[in-house]
């Protein structure tokens, strides 16, 4: 099996990443605000800055993602085919999307955050990626299955519970979205991860998105 939409969404990537670098800092933070999906652009077109942010990184570096589109987002296209790879990746991005900003909303309203991230920069690949690594793990044999879930979800509870930003909650209510697919995931016991297709083993990191798949909540 390949995995053509990952790959082709990495080489996309690629592209939209040299045209920022090319761009200069100051007109590469202009197109990741034009693309952000922050409050003002939520509110505003919604649609189009949700489909937008996916194809711009909010940093420079697109090398980082490479391993983990090779060892986490097409195994999980794989396993998952192509349409539940992406119901369960666009529906973790939306989800994870609008739990962040809405925190962000409450803590503006209550004067816990400044009024100028209603249109902070917000782009990045990071909610899909959690989305379709939780929906991965549900191929991890037992036991390391709920051990590798367990470890996810209290990772990323600490992490928000530490730094309580709009992008912590919406990593958390990504993956938390991508746990809760794994009913929809097929062959489980046919296709372990990781393992290669065919049955052979491979190394088996935990799946976890780089620290560049971080987004970045600056104005």
């Amino acid at each position: 099996m390949t995995a053509p939409l990952s790959f082709a969404w990495l080489a996309i990537l690629f592209v939209t990443t040299r045209i920022q670098r090319s761009a200069g800092r100051r007109k590469a933070k202009q197109i990741q605000r034009a693309h952000s999906t922050n409050l003002r652009g939520l509110d505003n077109e919604p649609s189009r800055v949700l489909a937008a942010s996916l194809f711009w990184l909010d940093d420079h570096r697109w090398w980082p993602y490479v391993p983990v589109f090779v060892g986490v987002v097409a195994p999980a296209e794989r396993r998952l085919r192509w349409w539940r790879w992406l119901l369960v990746g666009l529906g973790a991005h939306v989800v994870g999307t609008y739990a962040g900003q809405s925190f962000l909303r409450l803590l503006i309203r209550r004067g816990r955050a400044p009024q100028r991230l209603v249109n902070a920069r917000d782009v990045g690949v990071s909610y899909f990626l959690l989305g379709v690594t939780g929906a991965l793990t549900g191929y991890v044999p037992p036991p390391w299955r709920a051990r590798s879930q367990l470890t996810a979800v209290a990772a990323l509870t600490a992490n928000a519970a530490v730094r309580p930003t709009f992008t912590e909650v919406g990593h958390l209510t990504a993956l938390l979205f991508g746990l809760a697919a794994i009913p929809l995931a097929p062959d489980r016991d046919r296709m372990p991860y990781p393992r290669a297709v065919s049955g052979s083993a491979v190394s088996a990191p935990t799946a976890a998105a780089p620290r560049g798949c971080s987004r970045r909540s600056c104005s």
